[in-house]
């Protein structure tokens, strides 16, 4: 358990980083951004494959329309967060995303089969009144559902829950199936949707509806700095992909999502180097009630570990 802990912590940090680099470049079309997050990702892929001797073997698949399903719901959450991106501040974009493995941790239940228990009910609950705190400035009085932050708010949820899909389908894959596909096979589909979503921007009719922001999306070629920046957050991607993957084959799918709240200190630090940005009180105060649910959830786990040892 704690070998996938330490996995998933180190990946908090490297997807930060890349969450960073790539709300530096928000003002690309959203289909070339998620073409950068996982192109390059496939390059990381290949020499980690490589090093191993491990390639091309390490890529066959028996369950394909498994690695389908976590593409298509992994791509999708791409897509929303970076759309959150737009709208939100780093910070308060991770705070949306904390939902994510509040919908694991049930989802790990309906489809896994783990147990939650009630301290992990107990988590799931107090972290979403955390998140509430968190959002409360964004869906407070005097902002409508069409407001700026409501709407990013919206991309972010409807992110999250795609979140909670891809991991969860990752952690039935890894019973499985290398993680150099599960990474393969997501990236592969990702790349091909980005790009797909910026040919759709092209061919996009001026007079169809929604054509402003349809053609807005049509690819732009970055500048050398852009086009680095961007690659790099590829880089970042692909191994932060590679270790998150690796986590869930080590521990239950519910229990790794929990540190997903480590990145928090993160982003937070990250948001105040790059963009000068400095999370509000409710943040503040969310972030800290979500911490306390990731605390209770692994205490739980813990008072539960020899429980089950002498059943077993």
């Amino acid at each position: 358990m704690l070998t996938g802990v330490g996995l998933k912590v180190l990946s908090t940090l490297i997807f930060s980083f890349m969450m960073a680099l790539m709300k530096a470049n928000i003002e690309y079309p959203l289909g070339e951004i998620v073409f950068f997050r996982s192109a390059p990702a496939l390059l990381v892929l290949f020499v980690w494959l490589l090093a191993r001797g491990e390639f091309p073997g390490a890529l066959k698949t028996s369950w394909l329309s498994g690695h389908l399903v976590r593409a298509i719901s992994g791509s999708g959450s791409m897509f929303m967060m970076f759309a959150t991106y737009y709208f939100l501040p780093l910070a308060d974009t991770s705070a949306v995303l904390y939902t994510g493995p509040l919908m694991i941790v049930l989802l790990s239940w309906l489809v896994l089969g783990e147990r939650i228990g009630f301290s992990r009910l107990c988590a799931v609950v107090l972290g979403f009144c955390g998140v509430l705190v968190m959002l409360a400035e964004h869906l407070g009085a005097g902002h409508g559902l069409s407001s700026r932050g409501a709407v990013g708010v919206m991309c972010g949820l409807l992110g999250a829950f795609f979140v909670a899909i891809a991991m969860i389908q990752t952690r039935r894959l890894t019973r499985t199936e290398h993680t150099g596909a599960i990474v393969f096979y997501f990236q592969s589909v990702a790349a091909l949707a980005g790009l797909s979503f910026c040919m759709l921007g092209w061919l996009w009719p001026a007079s169809a509806p929604s054509a402003d922001f349809m053609r807005a999306q049509a690819w732009i070629w970055p500048s050398p700095r852009d086009g680095g920046l961007m690659f790099v957050a590829g880089l970042c991607g692909g191994l932060g992909q590679i270790l998150m993957t690796k986590a869930y084959s080590f521990a239950d799918a519910s229990i790794i999502a929990s540190f997903e709240y480590v990145s928090m200190i993160w982003v937070v630090t990250l948001g105040y180097v790059f963009f000068n940005e400095l999370p509000s009180i409710y943040v503040v105060i969310g972030a800290c009630v979500v911490a306390a649910a990731g605390v209770l959830l692994i205490l739980g786990e813990r008072a539960r570990a020899p429980a089950v040892r002498k059943l077993a």
